[in-house]
């Protein structure tokens, strides 16, 4: 069906709305840059590239992207495997288990990792008492191997989504391609190397490249680790200067890294998929496992899953602790850390603040999640693709390249609005009141969720009572919201969930876009805490609030699985 005119202004005001705050902010740090009053100009991106630490940060950035892929793709791959082609006892309790790691953020992660860690900590302390380390000659592991720390957080974190995409690559493939593979004599390490996995190299890409651009672009897990040669914190110290011509050069040059390595990499693995004539003619029956086998996968999955929750385990106990010094257990458990949370004075306020910044993202994306869903799956038009395209954009841009585009964009619209009097405050400076701008950047970044999950609440849902309602005289809109929204309201209510999570702990616009502690959100009172001047408690109760944190976002995401099933994993596609 062809849009009409209100469907064409509908289609108007979202790419307005895009327009204005994803790809004009984005454009004003590209100007910032590459031109000045003569005309364009790399001197700035080249007097940026001529600095050693410039250089190396880029490095460091790049290898930990690789580093966090590949530890993602080892953990991620043989579980995605086990669990879609095999079926065995405690299938559906170890499918679940596999996304606990999502529900601690490695910003938070990090803060029971330094336990672990530490010169005082539980791995030291395992091996003194093994009598393979001096207790007086310690190593901290915490400090000493950053880079380590770093992807091993972020590879626990983040190999869930991956995993996802291969369990939902792997139903789609045909059997009867693999079966044609071993009647001719082929192993099941070659069926799965020549056949499967080319087979479900789209779906298998398209997690790896959300993997790879969060690792390359991540700013909360290296600054916990205080590892400050990487190109996102480097650009996080200079935020204090987002109208520098080098600084914007810093953004540019990891915008167009992210969008050589993402074009490249599409071309590379992207299309070198095998197709199918269409998705599986029939459905696999997935091999029944016997008792060895079945101990076998329960070993493999356990071994992960136990792993990839010590940061969780760490930051509960640290936040119970009272004192942890060279034992692999605390000595001693106290909710002191936790009363401490609840009494200080940025608490409270940032929750507020959070829900309050994360309600409004939440209501900027359903209102556009369901035009755009609407539109993208009812109509067709020139520019259906590239509308799609712009949606989709956020999940493959950094948060630190949009909350520095905001940060250098809108304040001088802030100070022209002030200085002619239409506004008695600004609310488009940060350092003056950054509301307006939180809200926005949660919104634009978490926009991704929320349109998928309408498209297949859209894509489940007939025409025939859309077409029904409208025989009887209900206008387009009325129909839409009558008829249409109520039944994908399952699908609207889950991509709301992740939005309003995701937007609770969001961390690089948090960081940068927050610059008084009155507008503190939640991730910002935490690194706040953990970054001040009394380090043992600050680091304890800030803890603390990482706890909570991470049973908000388990709460949520539960929520959001029970309402869209096996569908949550195509929200984490990019």
């Amino acid at each position: 069906m062809r849009p009409d005119a209100k469907t064409w202004l509908l289609i108007l005001l979202v790419a307005a709305f895009l327009g204005l705050f994803l790809f004009y902010p984005v454009a004003n740090v590209f100007r910032s840059a590459l031109w000045e009053s003569t005309g364009p100009t790399l001197h700035y991106a080249r007097n940026i590239l001529a600095k050693e630490t410039i250089r190396s940060g880029l490095s460091n950035a790049l290898w930990l992207a690789v580093a966090t892929t590949v530890v993602s793709s080892i953990l991620a791959v043989p579980l995605g495997y086990y669990h879609a082609k095999t079926d065995f006892a405690g299938k559906r309790l170890l499918g679940a288990g596999v996304l606990v790691p999502m529900i601690l953020p490695p910003f938070v992660g990090a803060l029971g990792l330094k336990q672990v860690l530490g010169p005082y900590g539980v791995l030291n302390a395992a091996l003194v008492g093994l009598g393979l380390m001096d207790r007086a000659d310690t190593v901290d592991w915490f400090r000493t191997y950053p880079f380590v720390g770093v992807v091993a957080l972020q590879s626990l974190h983040l190999f869930p989504i991956l995993y996802l995409n291969v369990v939902a690559g792997l139903a789609n493939v045909d059997p009867s391609l693999e079966d044609a593979a071993r009647s001719v004599g082929a192993g099941p390490w070659r069926v799965f190397l020549r056949v499967t996995f080319p087979l479900i190299l789209p779906a298998y890409f398209a997690g790896a490249i959300i993997v790879f651009i969060w690792a390359l672009t991540d700013l909360g897990t290296p600054l916990m680790f205080n590892f400050r040669e990487v190109i996102a914190v480097q650009i996080f110290d200079r935020v204090s200067e987002p109208s520098s011509p080098e600084a914007n050069a810093l953004v540019v040059i990891l915008l167009a890294l992210v969008a050589v390595l993402y074009l490249g990499a599409h071309k590379t693995f992207g299309r070198r998929a095998f197709g199918m004539m269409s998705v599986a003619t029939r459905a696999a029956v997935p091999q029944r496992l016997g008792r060895r086998a079945t101990a076998g996968v329960w070993l493999l999955f356990g071994a992960v899953i136990l792993l990839a929750v010590v940061p969780h385990v760490s930051v509960i106990l640290y936040s119970l602790k009272t004192e942890w010094q060279f034992t692999v257990l605390p000595a001693a458990l106290t909710l002191e850390h936790h009363r401490a949370a609840l009494a200080h004075r940025w608490t409270l306020p940032s929750v507020r603040n959070s829900v309050a910044y994360s309600l409004g993202a939440v209501t900027i994306n359903v209102f556009l999640a369901v035009w755009i869903g609407y539109v993208l799956v009812r109509k067709r038009f020139v520019g259906r693709g590239l509308l799609d395209a712009a949606v989709m954009l956020p999940l493959a841009l950094p948060g630190i390249v949009l909350a520095f585009g905001y940060l250098n964009c809108f304040a001088d619209w802030g100070d022209w609005f002030v200085e002619n009097g239409l506004w008695s405050e600004n609310y488009l400076y940060p350092q003056a009141n950054p509301v307006a701008l939180l809200v926005v950047a949660y919104a634009v970044r978490r926009l991704p969720y929320m349109v998928r999950s309408a498209v297949a609440g859209f894509q489940q849902t007939s025409r025939t009572l859309e077409e029904a309602a409208q025989s009887v005289g209900a206008g387009p809109v009325r129909t839409l919201w009558r008829i249409t929204v109520p039944l994908i309201a399952a699908n609207l209510a889950a991509g709301a969930i992740l939005t309003f999570a995701f937007s609770m702990l969001e961390v690089s616009d948090s960081l940068v876009l927050t610059q008084d502690d009155a507008f503190n959100p939640v991730t910002r009172t935490i690194f706040r805490i953990y970054s001040s001047e009394y380090a043992i408690t600050g680091e304890a109760v800030a803890s603390a609030l990482g706890v909570w944190a991470m049973v908000f976002l388990a709460a949520t995401l539960l929520g959001a699985s029970l309402l869209m099933g096996k569908r949550l994993g195509a929200i984490f596609r990019a």
